[in-house]
C-alpha cells in the first residue's frame, strides 16, 4: 500500500487530507479529509466518486443543484461527472472517499442481470442508506492500518459495492441469485484451511475455484453462512486451540495460526471461543 497527501487543488494547511491507494485492489484510490477553509472548484474524475460524510456538513454542487449533506450521507457520482464545493462558511466537513475504476464497477455489475458489459450509472440525489454507509466506512477504516487481511478488505468492498448498485443505481436492480456452486465453495474452504498462515486474497480463492471473485464472495456466504474472511478466522482459531492444547506458548500460537500478533489472536479467539487464550489454557489444565 502506498500513500500520498492532499487532494487535487491543494487545500490549505488548516485543512487535513490524506490519499492512499491499495495496489492489491487494482490501485484503488482512497481519501480521508477534513475541510474547513477549502472548496473544490468544478472538476471530474476518470473513476466513480463515492464519498461518505463522517462529521460536519458540506454543500457540494452536482447534477445542476447544490445539495446539503451531513453525517452518514453518501455521494455517488459517475466517471467524468462534474462536481464542486466543500463545507459552508465557518463549518467543517470530514469525509472518506473511494474512487473505483470503471472496470471494477463493470465486474460488480456482472452480478446483476441486464448490464452485460456496461457498468452501473448513478443519477439520484444524496444517498441516505445507513447499512451501506456502515459497510463502506468499515472497508475504508480497514484499509488504513496494516493489521487487516486482504480477504477481509476485499469482502467488505465487494459487499458494499454490490449493495450500492442494487439499491442506488439507475434503475435499482436485484443481484442474480448466488447459485449452488458446491465445488467452488468446497475448494475455497479447503484452500483457506491449507493456507492459514498466508494473507490470502479473494482473487487467489477465485482462481482456485474457477469463478469470479465477486461471485465467489456471494456464493460462499450463501452456502456457508459467513464470508470467506469469517471462515478463515474461524479456521485459524480452531488451529490455535489445537496448538494451545499441545502446550505451545501463546505468542508462537499466534504466528503459527496466521494471526499478526498475540493481541490479534486474543481479539478473535475471545469473539469465537468466549474467553481469551490464556484463560482457555488455564481452564484446560
Amino acid at each position: 500500500m502506498t500513500s500520498a497527501s492532499e487532494p487535487s487543488g491543494n487545500p490549505p494547511d488548516a485543512d487535513r487530507a490524506r490519499m492512499w491507494w491499495v495496489a492489491e485492489l487494482g490501485g484503488l484510490e482512497l481519501l480521508r479529509a477534513t475541510l474547513s477553509e477549502f472548496a473544490f472548484r468544478p472538476h471530474a474524475h476518470e473513476e466513480f466518486f463515492i464519498a461518505l460524510t463522517e462529521e460536519g456538513v458540506a454543500t457540494p454542487t452536482y447534477r445542476g443543484d447544490t445539495h446539503v449533506i451531513g453525517p452518514g450521507d453518501l455521494i455517488a457520482l459517475n466517471p467524468e461527472e462534474a462536481h464542486a464545493g466543500g463545507s459552508p462558511a465557518e463549518r467543517s466537513w470530514t469525509y472518506r472517499a473511494l474512487y473505483p475504476g470503471p472496470d471494477l464497477m463493470r465486474r460488480i455489475a456482472a452480478e446483476f442481470p441486464g448490464y452485460r458489459s456496461r457498468g452501473p450509472e448513478f443519477g439520484g440525489d444524496v444517498v441516505r442508506d445507513r447499512e451501506l454507509a456502515a459497510r463502506l466506512r468499515r472497508f475504508h477504516r480497514l484499509s488504513e492500518p496494516p493489521l487487516s487481511s486482504m480477504l477481509e478488505r476485499e469482502t467488505q468492498l465487494v459487499e458494499a459495492l454490490v449493495l450500492l448498485v442494487a439499491r442506488h443505481a439507475v434503475p435499482p436492480r436485484t443481484p442474480r441469485p448466488p447459485g449452488r456452486e458446491r465445488r467452488a465453495v468446497l475448494l475455497s474452504k479447503e484452500y483457506l484451511r491449507e493456507h492459514l498462515d498466508e494473507n490470502v486474497t479473494l482473487a487467489a480463492l477465485a482462481r482456485n475455484a474457477e469463478v469470479s471473485a465477486f461471485h465467489l464472495c456471494r456464493v460462499f456466504r450463501a452456502a456457508v453462512g459467513m464470508t470467506p474472511h469469517a471462515y478463515q478466522t474461524q479456521a485459524r482459531v480452531r488451529r490455535a486451540k489445537a496448538l494451545l492444547r499441545a502446550g505451545l506458548p501463546i505468542v508462537e500460537v499466534a504466528a503459527e495460526a496466521g494471526f499478526y500478533d498475540q493481541a490479534h489472536l486474543t481479539r478473535h479467539f475471545k469473539r469465537i471461543v468466549g474467553l481469551p487464550p490464556g484463560r482457555y489454557v488455564r481452564d484446560a489444565t
